[in-house]
């Protein structure tokens, strides 16, 4: 009966997670999830996936297809809906969509009257800001019945048109694209077989040391202090000289988003103060990280700039691993005592997990929260499994548990199963109310004590303890690829063992375990050519190595829920239920940031103790009825450890050369930089992309004869090199043959599909030919390849208003200020194209053309708007359309933009409503005022003053 008890309320739990979880994904329309129907696909624009941040802008994509009818239907219905809004058009006809309030519901439309015998054309523009536009659309007309796939066209903020995408189905960076070109294990293993052989006899000689060593004593007699500290040292040991050997061979700040992590600690060392959440891209973390990081530095009298503050750093972070691989090692002793092969299981597993092991070497407050929750669980493991519990030792884990929470917000994971584990230990032992009471209240004191005064700052600022620099209070607006998330993303699995790096594009679990088992993201930056200069063969072979611990902890992770069932131990409450809440919280924060760089294994490292505790859980029972089991599991776990520990050990080759040139590049340092490829060139004499790094550094530098030489060199070594036809292009640009580099700049594109800078060059280039159509399309094309860069945008708008194409102009001027709102010239260029368009001899179909395809840009919008209310040309004139485009405005800036406010009231008294028009100058003169803004107060003022005569007002556009 406890055992049916236990399960019951375990599936009813797991039921009621996965219930919410599923509800969001299909009601909430704050997550970008595209719920699946069988009557059509989700279909996007097919851009390139791209590791780079997007600002939050409502971008559109108009999608089309084209059907025939051999009769006018008798009744046709059209189903719709997009993410996140869609405008349609039935053979050029506007066809009202219900309003929803949920992207996610499904309209339906009688559109019979829109469709004709013969040819029909449907599109769809649809407009989403922090995701790329998705549409799901069926029509049924009689007989025929016509479904979004990957049959339609669609075009990208006037990219080029293309094939649509499926949404379900996913991208993989292609030729020319920054993350394009990862190794494969195919590849390597043929360069890794002989390294494997002599890791294989190595492991195999340690294995049955350690079981003589182990067989010595007994496998049932605890380990001797003098043991544990030996096993201990040793792990140490090897940790220290694997940071001695990197010391010198990765000298730089490195790290996910490491630049924003050293800005908080400089923050903190300059100022001596904490800042708020909003002052900085990763200030929204707990401050004890970076805290001690400047108090550290200013002990060392060093600042993050100085080259001996990388050596610090590291070596904090590598002492957070250290620790965190002794308190895991401690734990699991806790749980198998008298065990001496278990424990020793543990710590390779934690000493030389690989994700522990990258993370060592990063600027982050990832090992240093993660090592406080391991802390913690160890102190937690303590009471749980002892008979009486001492008031120091709950004051000890409330502290613990509060400086975790200090160190990280996730550590919040860990407080639910731990209370509760202390909970059950109490009822079991069937203390006394005082002693339950005493022991919960010392813990949640203690805790409260130590963060709480973080948190309650925060909520006073921001009205919520807890923010991320993806909220929007924060203002830090940004979206990244793929931006949405279909169903069959958390059930797709297999890349991670192909073509592991990047794999997260693939889904969730390829992203989990290609992070969990290497650096798969490359240190976080966007490109494969400035990764972090791994043993990436090691490391991509470690993959299929993987697969055995990965079973291990599956079958560990099984046999602990069974056991909890028939026993409920606290201790294992305790594992179980942390390892629950860290996987929900990850599935859900995909859900909430979907983002490929927010599927990583290492925002679990809190939960190395479980991890852990299943491996060896798992380990014991699939080997414990044999030794000659016990000794090759034990072998492929210790070849496996040497396997990760050199995967990470960076030695001076090709790819550290490339790697320290360029940080250099980025860092300005021409002369180190130069020196750098030159070595990697010595390094790789038959590379061509060694070539290519020595002769960008040239360009970089502007010595594009040597940049040509080193182009050339390339290409004699690899003639289909894209990179270097892309250098050779470019220096041959900046030494005037311009024919020439044209030739390589097409090549290049034919060989780079996925290089925005190949198109644009060759762009450029015709222009500089006096080539006048054929510049246009090709940055189109560019757009194609990466529709959210707005020098693309501009570039266009610049090149289209040089051949008095101002439609074209003022839209893509309107795209690049959406992209780059704080660049002044755009927006004074979409002022100059609208000007311009004002005096063309078709002035009115150039600005109706402009107004029926506007992007949703409020600059755009307002100075249409403007014109349409206030032209002094009557024949520009249009009340109606003024209204709706003014409204549109402010609706899209919530009427907080006087400016915009001025010209809705400006247009209400163009069609004749002038009440409306006085009540929306008032408003614009008031929040004018507020704001500070006297230009605006007075334009305000100077319509109301017209208005209350009855007068619309007329004004030439400024210029």
């Amino acid at each position: 009966m406890k055992i049916s008890r236990t399960a019951i309320a375990l599936v009813a739990a797991a039921a009621s997670a996965f219930g919410w979880l599923a509800w969001k994904c299909v009601a909430d329309p704050k997550i970008n999830f595209l719920p699946r129907n069988g009557r059509a696909e989700w279909i996007l624009f097919p851009a390139p996936v791209d590791a780079r941040t997007h600002p939050i802008a409502p971008m559109d994509a108009t999608f089309r297809q084209t059907f025939v009818l051999e009769s006018q239907p008798r009744s046709a219905h059209l189903n719709v809906r997009a993410a996140k809004l869609v405008e349609l058009k039935i053979n050029g006809e506007t066809v009202q969509a219900s309003p929803t309030q949920n992207w996610k519901q499904i309209s339906t439309l009688d559109v019979a009257n829109f469709l004709r015998s013969g040819q029909n054309r449907i599109e769809a523009r649809v407009f989403n800001d922090d995701a790329p536009p998705a549409l799901w659309l069926a029509l049924t007309a009689d007989s025929l019945t016509l479904r979004s796939d990957d049959k339609w066209e669609a075009s990208l903020a006037g990219s080029s048109w293309r094939n649509c995408a499926l949404a379900s189905v996913p991208r993989h960076p292609g030729p020319g694209n920054l993350l394009a070109g990862g190794e494969r294990i195919f590849d390597v293993l043929p360069k890794i077989w002989r390294t494997w052989i002599v890791f294989g006899f190595l492991a195999v000689l340690l294995t049955i040391a350690l079981r003589r060593w182990s067989e010595r004593s007994g496998d049932d007699v605890d380990l001797s202090r003098g043991e544990v500290f030996a096993l201990l040292g040793a792990c140490v040991l090897v940790w220290a000289i694997l940071f001695w050997n990197n010391a010198t061979t990765l000298p730089f700040h490195c790290g996910y988003d490491s630049k924003d992590h050293i800005a908080y600690i400089k923050y903190i060392q300059d100022r001596r103060a904490l800042p708020l959440p909003n002052e900085g891209y990763e200030m929204f973390q707990p401050p004890l990280y970076y805290a001690l990081s400047a108090g550290v530095l200013s002990i060392c009298r060093l600042s993050v700039t100085d080259d001996a503050s990388v050596i610090v750093l590291r070596a904090l972070a590598m002492l957070f691993g250290t620790a965190n691989f002794i308190f895991v090692f401690l734990s699991v002793r806790l749980l198998f005592p008298h065990q001496r092969a278990l424990p020793l299981l543990g710590l390779l597993m934690a000493a030389f997990l690989p994700m522990q092991l990258y993370l060592s070497h990063y600027v982050t407050n990832e090992t240093l929260g993660a090592t406080l929750v391991t802390a913690a669980i160890y102190l937690a493991l303590r009471i749980l499994t002892s008979e009486r519990a001492s008031v120091s030792q709950y004051l000890g884990l409330g502290i613990c548990t509060g400086a975790a929470m200090l160190a990280k917000a996730t550590s919040l994971l860990l407080i639910p199963p731990l209370l509760g584990a202390l909970v059950l230990k109490l009822l079991q032992q069937r203390a006394p109310i005082l002693v339950r009471f005493r022991a919960l209240g010392l813990t949640i004191a203690a805790i409260l004590v130590t963060c709480g005064w973080h948190y309650v700052r925060i909520w006073r600022h921001f009205g919520n303890p807890i923010v991320g620099n993806w909220d929007p209070a924060l203002g830090f607006l940004w979206w990244q690829d793929p931006g949405f998330h279909t169903g069959s993303d958390y059930f797709r699995f297999g890349q991670s063992l192909i073509a592991p790096l990047f794999s997260g594009f693939n889904g969730f679990v390829d992203g989990i375990y290609s992070t969990l088992w290497g650096d798969s993201l490359c240190g976080g930056l966007s490109g494969l050519a400035s990764r972090v200069p791994w043993n990436y063969s090691l490391m991509i072979g470690g993959y299929w190595i993987a697969i055995l611990p990965t079973v291990l902890v599956i079958v560990g992770f099984t046999v602990a829920l069974y056991r909890f069932m028939r026993q409920p131990l606290p201790e294992w409450f305790l594992l179980i239920g942390l390892s629950a809440a860290v996987a929900g919280a990850l599935i859900f924060m995909t859900l909430r940031v979907p983002s490929y760089a927010q599927v990583k294994a290492f925002y679990g490292l809190s939960a190395v103790v479980p991890f852990c505790y299943f491996a060896v859980l798992g380990w014991q029972s699939l080997t414990s009825r044999s030794r000659i089991a016990q000794l090759l599991f034990g072998a492929a776990i210790v070849f496996f450890s040497i396997n990760n520990f050199a995967s990470v050990w960076i030695r001076e080759s090709l790819g550290q050369h490339i790697y320290a040139a360029m940080r250099s590049i980025s860092q300005s340092q021409s002369d180190r930089a130069r020196a750098e490829a030159t070595a990697a060139v010595k390094s790789g004499p038959a590379n061509a992309s060694a070539s290519y790094l020595l002769g960008a550094v040239f360009e970089t530098i502007g010595e594009s004869r040597q940049a040509v030489a080193q182009a050339e060199h390339g290409l004699e070594l690899d003639p289909a090199n894209g990179d270097c036809h892309f250098l050779l292009g470019v220096a041959l640009a900046e030494q005037g043959d311009t024919p020439r580099a044209m030739s390589e700049a097409r090549r290049a594109v034919e060989l780079q599909p996925e290089n925005p800078g190949a198109y644009d060059l060759v762009f450029t280039l015709g222009r500089e030919l006096q080539r006048v159509e054929e510049p246009l399309a090709i940055e189109r094309d560019a757009l194609a390849a990466s529709p959210f860069t707005p020098d693309l945008h501009y570039r266009i708008g610049m090149a289209a208003g040089e051949i008095g194409d101002f439609t074209t102009a003022a839209q893509q001027f309107a795209y690049a200020s959406l992209l780059a709102s704080n660049r002044s010239e755009i927006t004074d260029k979409l002022h100059l194209a609208l000007r311009f368009a004002t005096k063309a001899s078709n002035a009115s179909a150039q600005l109706a053309a402009i107004a029926s395809s506007a992007p949703d840009s409020p600059a755009l919008l307002n100075e249409l708007a403007w014109l349409f209310a206030t032209h002094p040309n009557d024949a520009l004139r249009d009340g109606s359309r003024a209204i709706q485009l003014s409204e549109r405005a402010c609706a899209l800036t919530g009427r907080k933009q006087p400016v915009f406010l001025a010209t809705a009231a400006a247009a209400y008294a163009e069609a004749g409503k002038l009440s409306e028009a006085i009540a929306t100058a008032r408003e614009a003169v008031s929040v004018a005022r507020s704001n500070g803004d006297t230009k605006t107060a007075g334009l305000a003022e100077n319509l109301l003053r017209a208005f209350q005569t009855n007068q619309p007002y007329r004004e030439e556009p400024t210029p």
